[in-house]
């Protein structure tokens, strides 16, 4: 019960550390603590060398290869001091208690509720017995009796605060274990048919006996086709970003080449290119296009004609822009724009990855990716930054 994540190396190792941290704060008290006055100086010597042994231990042993468990057996040694400690400070509990309540403290943080429980034992029997050996009168004598409930209560509550927290992120890792699954196996298995579909719809437009009052039919079926394998491709760039595994391929590309492409590929009727020739871009030609592709079509669908796709050169700088004449963006929904799953566009409940990946391929290329409000509309700027002058594009 209440063991839940407290058994991985990270556990152990961050236990000892923080626990090196206790001990070396109580060491160096203890010594300070003799200037001012101790009846017992040599004792508090002897306590002070003890909590710093025990710092030492906490740093060099290999913890993170144990049991988190483990660690709790440092515990009785704390107790052990701080009997002494209350001794030496002839029974003024006020110097010690401190550092009980922080032992509990860290008790709770690592183990499990039941090693909070049993370390109520050792405890009472060294603050009591501390306050015999200095003749501590019985009223503070008795006063364990409040004493050792507190500090079991104090952790046993961040113990069980721990326990639930750990059990929520381990359901939170297997959902996203699962998440991340079913995203790669749905985007997988979407472009397999994808190719067949796609392969179709070509030999269609190509096929000179196809009607003519088909052609717009296939020409919208391509598109669409377009656009699911896009999103596939976005849904495979999510599970490659949360495993680190995005790459790019540099090479020198034709901005308007690229824009022209963009276009054809959302809509052209919709999408007028304004890029200057011979305007190039060094960047990954498939991820620039995804980046271009992705805000064009949000310029599409949640703005209003016409949609502009340009690009401007500045001081070791090329900016890419797209920019429609709908109603904008909301203000309240401009902070959150290019996060996971958010749209921004009033007047539709869609919710996508377009953007948030827009600002994830920008960044992987060392740029960045800005919004504002025109009249009307929207502007959505994308600056990469380049090493150079133009120079001939590649291919």
């Amino acid at each position: 019960m209440g063991q839940i994540g407290q058994s991985t190396p990270t556990a152990g190792g961050r236990a000892a550390r923080q626990g090196a941290w206790l001990f070396l704060v109580a060491g160096v008290l203890a010594l300070l603590a003799i200037a001012t006055g101790s009846p017992r100086p040599g004792v508090l010597v002897v306590v002070a060398v003890a909590d710093l042994a025990t710092a030492a231990l906490c740093l060099l042993l290999p913890w993170g290869r144990w049991p988190v468990t483990r660690i709790a057996w440092l515990a009785l040694i704390a107790f052990v001091v701080l009997g002494v400690s209350t001794w030496a400070f002839g029974g003024q509990a006020g110097g010690t208690i401190p550092f009980y309540v922080l032992t509990f403290a860290w008790l709770g943080l690592h183990q499990p509720p039941r090693l909070v429980v049993w370390a109520a034992v050792p405890a009472a029997v060294s603050y009591v017995a501390g306050l015999l050996a200095a003749g501590a009168p019985p009223e503070a004598i008795g006063g364990s009796v409040v004493l050792v409930p507190v500090l079991v209560a104090v952790g046993y509550v961040i113990s069980r605060t721990m326990s639930d927290l750990r059990r929520s992120q381990l359901r939170l890792r297997a959902q996203e274990q699962w998440r991340a699954a079913m995203t790669a196996t749905l985007a997988h298995d979407v472009r397999s048919p994808l190719t067949s579909i796609t392969g179709a719809l070509e030999l269609l437009a190509d096929d000179p006996g196809t009607p003519r009052e088909l052609a717009p039919l296939v020409e919208a079926a391509s598109r669409q086709a377009e656009r699911i394998s896009r999103l596939a491709g976005d849904l495979l760039d999510l599970e490659r970003v949360d495993q680190g595994r995005l790459r790019l391929d540099r090479t020198l590309v034709d901005a308007r080449a690229l824009a022209e492409r963009v276009a054809e590929l959302t809509d052209p009727r919709q999408v007028r290119v304004e890029v200057p020739e011979g305007l190039s871009v060094l960047a990954d030609r498939g991820r620039l296009e995804q980046i271009l592709v992705n805000l064009t079509n949000n310029a599409v669908r949640h703005g209003a004609g016409p949609v502009l796709l340009g690009a401007d050169r500045e001081p070791g700088a090329v900016v890419l822009w797209v920019r429609d004449h709908g109603p904008g963006v909301t203000p309240e929904a401009t902070s959150q724009l290019f996060t996971r799953l958010a749209d921004g566009r009033p007047g539709t409940d869609s919710v996508g990855l377009g953007l948030w990946i827009v600002r994830v391929l920008t960044e992987a290329h060392g740029g960045t990716v800005s919004q504002e409000n025109t009249t009307p509309g929207a502007v959505f700027r994308v600056r990469l930054p380049q090493p150079g002058p133009d120079a001939t594009p590649l291919g």
